[in-house]
């Protein structure tokens, strides 16, 4: 094998091991937090139980199909977005909401059934500017957090090629030094900027889903 061809798979194997990094450093904080919650709406005789919920930033809404036959989607049609999966019998939607505010839904099939999330926000949280984000964006972002990962932080994350990324670590970051890595990276090291591939509004979006889900906004 030639120089250049063993240079060329180094090479790749740091960026697969950058990209997992990124992966770890986000999904970690948000796995380790015991401040964020998941709570649950029923889906039962085509009602749903309750229909109004109030909630935090950073806490996820699972609603699930409860019932014997019929399948039901959760559509928030006013945020102009498009119907979600349809799912059935013993099956679950869930969505994390990250800004305060009112969000009424339907179920689109059977439009008679309405609900509403109230998302509740704390001072240094509701002085975040974050950005409009589309569900599918989301969907895809979160994907981005939940890769598999390890093998540059050590299996148990403690550290190998890459540094530590246990939770404790990361409280010392503020939204915009995590956006501050993701988009321009870290000088003189194998963390390559990420802005060719995200925006400023991908990199606020994952800074704010991880300093709700640590429980410390800053």
């Amino acid at each position: 094998m030639s120089a250049m061809s063993t240079g060329f798979r180094r090479l790749q194997f740091m960026k697969e091991c950058v990209s997992r990094s990124l992966s770890v450093l986000i999904f970690i904080a948000l796995t380790s937090n015991v401040n964020a919650e998941t709570v649950e709406v029923s889906i039962k005789k085509m009602l749903f139980v309750p229909e109004a919920i109030t909630v935090n930033v950073g806490d996820v809404v699972r609603w699930v199909n409860n019932e014997r036959r019929q399948y039901h989607s959760v559509w928030f049609e006013a945020l102009g977005e498009p119907e979600a999966d349809y799912f059935f019998p013993g099956e679950f939607y869930e969505r994390r909401f990250l800004q305060a505010g009112t969000y009424p839904y339907r179920c689109g099939p059977h439009p008679e059934m309405l609900g509403t999330v109230v998302v509740k926000a704390s001072e240094s949280m509701a002085s975040l500017p974050v950005e409009s984000m589309s569900s599918e964006r989301q969907t895809e972002l979160e994907y981005l957090l939940k890769q598999d990962c390890g093998s540059c932080h050590g299996m148990t994350l403690k550290g190998g090629l890459g540094p530590s990324l246990l939770s404790e670590r990361l409280l010392a970051f503020s939204v915009e030094d995590l956006m501050a890595v993701i988009l321009e990276g870290r000088p003189g090291t194998p963390m390559p900027p990420w802005k060719g591939i995200l925006s400023e509004a991908d990199a606020r979006w994952l800074g704010v889903y991880l300093k709700a889900s640590s429980g410390d906004v800053k």
